[in-house]
């Protein structure tokens, strides 16, 4: 285990005077996180997500995702992977990140508690180019809690990737508020 240090960031907020009213843009502030980290698990999981991408189905875009995950819930730490699978009507299209977490939860599994997401084509691009959409975002977000951490494979040599929490991965993802109790009664 590796003990790792997520700095904080603090954006402050403003807000815009406009002819119609004001506009606020929100700050954002993420407090600094100590983590313990498996450097050993988060390896095997690049190289599983490596390894997924090889097999996804991108016979339009041709760019290939792999995603592989061990969900925190499982006292087997199974590696789960998954492949983006395109399709004509583009509707259709899975990308790997929600293919793996929809293979988790059918298996009655629903916290993540380390995803790695690879991408054959733009290993070597800025983040932008090699990140989760912003429709898997949302879905992870669902399935993750605080301790949750996403790497996205930077296809380096010496570099297992970039890490994130949910909150750097997503800081204004919606969340249904709990449900009252006596609902669930």
């Amino acid at each position: 285990m590796t003990t790792i240090t997520l700095p904080a960031v603090e954006v402050e907020g403003t807000l815009l005077e406009t002819d119609c009213g004001k506009l606020r843009v929100p700050g954002c502030s993420l407090r600094e996180r100590t983590i313990q980290l498996d450097e050993q698990l988060v390896f095997e999981l690049v190289a599983a997500a490596r390894t997924a991408a090889e097999s996804a189905y991108a016979p339009f875009s041709r760019f290939q995702v792999g995603a592989a995950l061990v969900m925190q819930d499982d006292p087997g730490e199974t590696i789960i992977c998954g492949s983006n699978v395109e399709n004509s009507s583009y509707g259709g299209t899975i990308c790997a990140e929600r293919a793996a977490i929809f293979n988790a939860s059918g298996r009655g599994l629903r916290r993540i508690r380390l995803l790695v997401v690879s991408t054959t084509a733009t290993l070597e691009e800025r983040l932008s180019e090699r990140s989760p959409c912003g429709l898997c975002r949302q879905v992870i977000r669902e399935f993750a809690d605080q301790q949750t951490l996403v790497i996205c494979d930077s296809g380096e040599e010496d570099t297992l990737g970039d890490i994130f929490d949910i909150e750097r991965l997503l800081p204004f993802g919606f969340q249904f508020p709990p449900l009252p109790s006596r609902l669930s009664d």
